[in-house]
C-alpha cells in the first residue's frame, strides 16, 4: 500500500494529518529551531547539510530558515540564501549550483484542492520546484508549485513567478513575465536569441496545449455519455477556416493550417482512446 508520504513526494492527493507526517514536521521544527538559534556559521551550515535532502558543496543561510520537512530539498554547491528563506517542501525543491537567495524569498511546492469539499475534508497535494544554476531571486519574490527556472534565471524583487522560464532571462512582475534576455557571455548571436525566443513561446504553448486537452477531455466524455462520434468533419473545417482568418501574414498560412489540422488529428485519437477505455471497463463488469 501507498503511504501518505510516498503520496504527497509524488505530487498526488494525500492527507497531511498522517501520523508519520505529523511526526516528521515536528521534528522538521525542532530542526528549524537549532539552526536558526545557531550563532556559528559553520556549525549553522552543518546543520543544514544534516537536515536537506541533499547538498552537493557549501551552503550559508542568513536565519530564519523555514521548511516543512527539510528532506526534500536539494541544493547545489555555493548555495547562498538571505533572511528569511521560506521553503514549503511537500515536494521536491531542487536547486542548482551557485545560486543566491535575497531575503524574505517564499519557494513553495504546497497546494490545496479547489473543490471547497475536497479541501475542507484535509487533503493536499504538491508539485516539485526545480531551479537551474546560477539563479539569482530577488528580495520578496514567490516561487509558486511546479515552477521549473533554467539556467541563469533573475527574478526580480517582489514577483510572483506563476509559471516556467527557460535559461537566460530576466523575469519580473505579477505574474511575472520575461523583461531581458541575457546573453550568458554578451553574445548577440541572432540564431541565439531566434531560439531563445522559441522556447520562451513553447513554454507559453505547452501551457495552453494543456488547457486545450482538458476542454477536448470534456468533449470526449460529453459524447461518450451521448453516444456521438468523435469526428465532425463540419466542426473542424470551420476552426481551420477561423485559424486561416487570423493568421496575418499569408507565408505562414500553410504551415499554420497544417499545425492545426496534426492537432485536431490528435485530439481526435485522444478522444478515441478515452471512448475506447470507457467500452474496456463496461466490457469487464
Amino acid at each position: 500500500m501507498v503511504s501518505e508520504k510516498e503520496k504527497m513526494i509524488a505530487g498526488e492527493l494525500y492527507f497531511s494529518e498522517d501520523p508519520e507526517l505529523v511526526s516528521e514536521r515536528r521534528f522538521a521544527r525542532e530542526q528549524m529551531q537549532l539552526i536558526n538559534q545557531e550563532q556559528d556559521a559553520k556549525v549553522r551550515s552543518q546543520l543544514l547539510k544534516e537536515t536537506f535532502g541533499a547538498v552537493a558543496g557549501n551552503i550559508y543561510m542568513e536565519p530564519t530558515v523555514q521548511f516543512d520537512y527539510g528532506y526534500n530539498i536539494s541544493v547545489g554547491k555555493n548555495f547562498y540564501a538571505n533572511f528569511n528563506c521560506v521553503l514549503l517542501d511537500v515536494c521536491p525543491i531542487t536547486i542548482g549550483d551557485n545560486c543566491m537567495i535575497a531575503p524574505n524569498v517564499q519557494i513553495l511546492t504546497a497546494t490545496h484542492p479547489l473543490n471547497p469539499v475536497k479541501r475542507n475534508s484535509g487533503l493536499e497535494s504538491g508539485k516539485p520546484v526545480t531551479i537551474g544554476n546560477s539563479a539569482w531571486l530577488g528580495a520578496g519574490s514567490i516561487l509558486l508549485p511546479g515552477v521549473v527556472l533554467g539556467d541563469n534565471v533573475v527574478v526580480a524583487a517582489g514577483s510572483v513567478v506563476t509559471k516556467s522560464f527557460p535559461d537566460n532571462v530576466v523575469v519580473a512582475g505579477n505574474p511575472a513575465r520575461v523583461i531581458k534576455n541575457i546573453a550568458a557571455t554578451e553574445n548577440t548571436d541572432s540564431l541565439v536569441s531566434a531560439r531563445q525566443k522559441i522556447d520562451q513561446i513553447d513554454q507559453e504553448l505547452t501551457r495552453l496545449l494543456e488547457q486545450r486537452m482538458m476542454a477536448v477531455s470534456e468533449i470526449a466524455a460529453f459524447k461518450k455519455e451521448q453516444q456521438q462520434p468523435v469526428l465532425d468533419s463540419s466542426r473542424e473545417t470551420a476552426v481551420l477556416n477561423k485559424v486561416a482568418k487570423n493568421v496575418t501574414k499569408a507565408d505562414y498560412l500553410p504551415t499554420i493550417t497544417a499545425t492545426f489540422a496534426d492537432i485536431m488529428k490528435h485530439s481526435r485519437a485522444y478522444q478515441q482512446q478515452k471512448l475506447a477505455e470507457g467500452s474496456e471497463q463496461n466490457g469487464r463488469k
